[in-house]
């Protein structure tokens, strides 16, 4: 009868791993969010699921944001007016050797400088504004997220995992745990007999 009772702890250990390879896949793909008496359970949804939709929100969010400052050039708090006035600053900067030519009025040499950071300040701006937004558009951006989204849908990580993870951590922790249950058996034997 001890030698049965002993038999448990294997019983007991894979089970025990077992749970914790399943809590694990649950963790990872629970698609849809949780209440235990009115409270959200705080591992729902699953991490993969909100941060796939975490990431695809947030690459939408940063196209429509750049959409929105590129057609409107009297925006002055956005990252691409920014990046124009960093753009004039360095190039003011490198044409202060303007300033060293002899025999020139002030007020021309400073007119050269403010040309010069226009013009190219006019070129950054029309590649950032223009440009870009027509690439956006030609290479169809935002229905590539659209169908990276469906393509990458929770099914196709859930697939591969499946595939290539669950079922050798499964092998593993069905084999560590034997290994532990009958270690733990051994013992029970030796100190209850």
């Amino acid at each position: 009868m001890l030698f049965l009772r002993s038999l448990l702890f294997i019983v007991w250990n894979i089970a025990l791993g077992l749970m914790i390879i399943y809590f694990i896949r649950w963790f990872l793909f629970n698609p849809k969010a949780r209440y235990i008496f009115g409270k959200r359970v705080f591992l729902t949804p699953g991490f993969l699921v909100s941060k796939r939709e975490w990431l695809f929100g947030k690459a939408r969010d940063l196209l429509h944001d750049y959409l929105r400052q590129a057609e409107n050039p009297s925006l002055r708090n956005g990252y691409i007016h920014d990046l124009e006035e960093k753009v004039r600053a360095f190039l003011w900067e490198k044409t202060s050797f303007v300033d060293s030519w002899p025999l020139m009025p002030a007020q021309m040499k400073e007119s050269i400088r403010r040309r010069i950071t226009d013009a190219f300040t006019g070129i950054v701006s029309k590649l950032l504004r223009k440009t870009v937004p027509r690439l956006l558009e030609q290479w169809r951006v935002e229905h590539r997220i659209d169908d990276y989204d469906f393509q990458f849908s929770i099914d196709f990580f859930r697939k591969y995992y499946n595939l290539y993870v669950h079922k050798y951590l499964v092998y593993l922790f069905l084999a560590v745990n034997f290994i532990i249950g009958v270690e733990n058996m051994i013992l029970y034997l030796i100190i209850g007999g």
